[in-house]
């Protein structure tokens, strides 16, 4: 199967959320990667990025936030889907110079949630 782009990255510092997060989109059918260090999953993504298809990013972590983790995602693989989320408040300067798919508030209800990947993924196409 390579080539084929089957993850879904699940980025927080909460390994809670992580844990949460990707038992229900695994419920869902999806392969999912969790990593509660923004770094790391940087790291693994520049390494691995043709295998994902799509990027749940928390705003608010350590090292970096979640806007710098999603524009490094950009850059680095432009076919990736981004959907961050946040239970704080943003600001809308942020969000409009963050290349994102969709933007989240948190508490997430996972049927929404489980809506909302299953949109993006459909939107894939792929050369």
């Amino acid at each position: 199967m390579s080539g084929e782009r089957k993850y879904i990255a699940v980025i927080d510092d909460e390994i809670d959320l992580v844990e949460l997060f990707s038992q229900a989109l695994k419920l869902n059918g999806y392969s999912v990667r969790g990593f509660e260090n923004p770094l790391a999953a940087l790291e693994h993504l520049h390494l691995h990025h043709s295998e994902f298809s799509l990027a749940l990013i928390d705003i608010r972590m350590p090292d970096m936030n979640g806007f710098q983790v999603a524009r490094a995602v950009y850059e680095l693989d432009k076919k990736i889907k981004i959907v961050c989320m946040s239970a704080f408040d943003t600001f809308d300067s942020e969000i409009n110079r963050t290349q994102m798919d969709e933007f989240l508030a948190k508490p997430l209800h996972i049927s929404h949630l489980i809506e909302v990947i299953k949109k993006h993924l459909a939107l894939i196409q792929y050369n």
